[in-house]
């Protein structure tokens, strides 16, 4: 998943802001389409009936004992879901505080004015790829072992732009902020299942909405310092 970051980014280095945003989604469309057409992946029907794996010679398809007691089979993804999701949030708030994450927000903020102070433009932006591949992977695969089964329809143009209004929402440089809109988007729609055809429509009114009355999100953007230079 790290290379296929890497792959995806190198082609996307001559676009910028909202239009290297659309160059990935139009990237997971791409991909998505050729999974439908390819034997491996079982087309359009996907790949049934995924075992599930085992740790340290415990089976994820057997209950959990802790201390006694008994828990379900299911409870075994529950903490190896937190565990990860508490790693991630560690290596994002390391990253945050680093050189790479100032390369980042001075990216984020302008290219321009980022490149003319030395950062090299092209690596940090594949870097980026690169990291979020990597995470978004973990979650694929316990997603895929958790229920035994994943298709393309899996990763539609819906899930991009699911994460891309959780982000918005959230506040983008916050990582609580995204955690908080990651909850509220996922939340939401589990609510409103009377309303499941008219989703898309409702992301794209919430983008809409805060874009216009708060583009910083539910969390803005903190000054910060850094230590050391680039």
């Amino acid at each position: 998943a790290t290379l296929f970051g890497f792959i995806i980014g190198i082609p996307s280095m001559r676009t910028r802001d909202t239009y290297l945003a659309l160059v990935t989604i139009a990237f997971g469309v791409v991909v998505q389409q050729l999974l439908n057409n390819f034997s491996w992946t079982g087309g359009p029907n996907g790949l049934v009936g995924i075992p599930a794996p085992s740790l340290f010679g415990h089976s994820f398809a057997d209950p959990l004992v802790i201390f006694g007691w008994k828990l379900p089979s299911q409870a075994n993804f529950y903490y190896l879901s937190a565990a990860l999701v508490v790693v991630a949030i560690v290596t994002a708030h390391r990253l945050h505080g680093s050189r790479i994450g100032l390369a980042w927000n001075a990216l984020r903020a302008d290219e321009i004015a980022a490149k003319a102070q030395g950062i090299n433009v092209a690596w940090f932006k594949v870097l980026a790829f690169a990291v979020d591949a990597f995470l978004a992977a973990f979650a694929g695969t316990i997603y895929a072992f958790y229920v035994s089964y994943i298709s393309p329809d899996n990763f539609t143009f819906l899930v991009s732009v699911t994460i891309m209004t959780m982000v918005i929402v959230g506040g983008m440089d916050n990582i609580f902020g995204v955690i908080v809109g990651a909850f509220l988007l996922t939340i939401l729609p589990e609510k409103l299942r009377a309303f499941a055809d008219y989703r898309l429509l409702f992301f794209g009114v919430v983008i809409i909405g805060f874009l216009m009355i708060r583009p910083q999100g539910l969390f803005p953007q903190r000054m910060r310092r850094y230590g050391g230079g680039l």
